[in-house]
């Protein structure tokens, strides 16, 4: 144990965690996912399935990882000594990697608008030229293969270096940039005369909108975002030091989430209204409306420059969290080296991000269920691996983890939160197991409410 690898410091901690979870969940979905549920009464309804679901989640996969110094496999297999809840663990790696194969892509997408930002700009470009440039460019399959394969070699790059060298230095430097970034678009944004309706958006609740749906996109965001049920929280358990407080970091990161995906929101929604741009328009919101929004505002592309970096930065901060638990497993139960571990993984995925890439090509076969194959990782991973992920594991540490050794790492051995353990471990057994059974059967198509 004296060689035990940790993160080098407290800030060092906090970024890497941060970093996981600050990014594309919180730039590309959060924003449309805001707009499509009335606005603040979504960011509301998130902040308390954060506070009530996520923040509990990520402690647990925090407890299975400290006290065992184990990756996600390996550790599930240490405390309960049973080969079948070690499938556990695994599951949360092969979602890792699942999504990592399709994020990428997207990633990728930010790479290719940054250099078209620099290159030919969105000035003067029509809502047709802009949506036309942006399916050309997605039914060429090579281009966004390209970028893919880019942003996978530049992921590799960082985690080959290990934990205090490779991705905590790297989060150290990219995180602050990030702050500094989103903070100065939402500055600017605040000259657009459309910041008051963005701003009214985002701040008045519009209740009459609130659904189960909402909360049921709240439930699903929120895991997406957090990077939960995917092993990373369990993963960076294990370089978690000893004194640091669970509960502390947990929720000084679910805020640090919310405010991020916010401020996001900030910067993106006054463009959005001031040149009277469908605010609830899907997805595409960051990769074909914000252009558009820039081709019409002064220094648009220099404000398109600083966001797609913004959105680069965001994923790359959160691949390297996908990466990592898939690295630690090989190199903890094939007994192999780091680099061999990154470039087996970052191979293979390189594959699924091809396959992933020309299967959104016109015509493409490459399909499953009726879905291209990045369409149908996104809705299986989203929709079914992460809540159920989440859910085995919460099960795992209500009722069969040793209830003292929780209790020792939640309260750091009786030094903190001791009055609120009895409330954290109420809830992991009886509150959120049947939130997520419920979800999960909704999504199934099992229980429609």
């Amino acid at each position: 144990m004296n060689n035990k690898v940790t993160f080098g410091s407290k800030f060092g901690t906090l970024t890497v965690v941060a970093g996981s979870c600050i990014g594309l969940g919180n730039i590309w979905r959060f924003p449309y996912l805001a707009g499509n549920n009335g606005g603040s009464a979504f960011i509301i309804i998130y902040f308390l399935c954060s506070l009530t679901i996520a923040i509990p989640i990520m402690m647990s996969e925090f407890v299975i990882g400290r006290s065992t110094d184990k990756n996600a496999f390996g550790a599930f297999k240490e405390i309960s000594k049973q080969k079948k809840w070690s499938l556990v663990g695994l599951f949360g790696i092969l979602t890792s990697f699942l999504i990592y194969g399709f994020y990428s892509v997207v990633a990728g997408w930010a790479i290719s608008f940054i250099q078209t930002a620099f290159t030919e700009g969105f000035t003067g470009r029509s809502p047709m030229v802009i949506h036309s440039n942006f399916i050309n460019y997605i039914n060429t399959g090579w281009k966004p293969t390209i970028a893919a394969l880019i942003f996978i070699f530049i992921t590799a790059s960082i985690v080959i270096g290990g934990i205090e060298k490779g991705i905590e230095r790297i989060n150290k430097i990219l995180m602050p940039m990030l702050a500094l970034i989103i903070i100065g678009l939402f500055i600017y944004s605040i000259s657009l005369p459309g910041f008051k309706a963005g701003m009214d958006f985002l701040l008045r609740p519009d209740f009459s909108k609130i659904s189960l749906n909402t909360v049921l996109s709240a439930i699903g965001q929120s895991f997406f975002s957090m990077s939960l049920g995917m092993g990373c929280m369990v993963t960076y358990g294990t370089y978690i030091k000893k004194e640091t407080s669970l509960p502390s970091l947990a929720l000084t990161i679910g805020l640090m989430d919310l405010s991020v995906a916010v401020l996001a929101g900030f910067a993106i929604f006054p463009g959005v209204f001031t040149f009277g741009i469908e605010p609830t328009s899907g997805p595409t919101l960051v990769f074909e409306t914000l252009p558009l929004v820039f081709s019409m505002m002064p220094a648009g592309n220099i404000f398109g420059i600083f966001f797609f970096l913004l959105v680069f930065i965001a994923a790359i901060t959160s691949s390297v969290s996908m990466l990592e638990p898939i690295c630690l497993f090989i190199i903890q139960e094939l007994k192999t080296t780091r680099v061999k571990a990154v470039l087996m993984v970052s191979t293979i995925v390189s594959i699924l991000a091809i396959l992933c890439a020309f299967s959104q090509v016109e015509g493409s076969p490459i399909r499953l269920f009726d879905n291209n194959l990045f369409d149908f990782l996104n809705n299986i991973t989203d929709k079914f691996m992460l809540p159920l992920g989440a859910l085995l594991i919460i099960i795992f540490v209500g009722y069969f983890a040793n209830k003292e050794m929780v209790r020792n790492q939640i309260t750091n051995n009786g030094h903190s939160f001791n009055k609120t353990f009895s409330l954290y471990y109420i809830i992991i057994r009886y509150v959120i197991p049947v939130i997520l059974s419920l979800f999960i059967l909704n999504l199934l198509g099992i229980m429609k409410w």
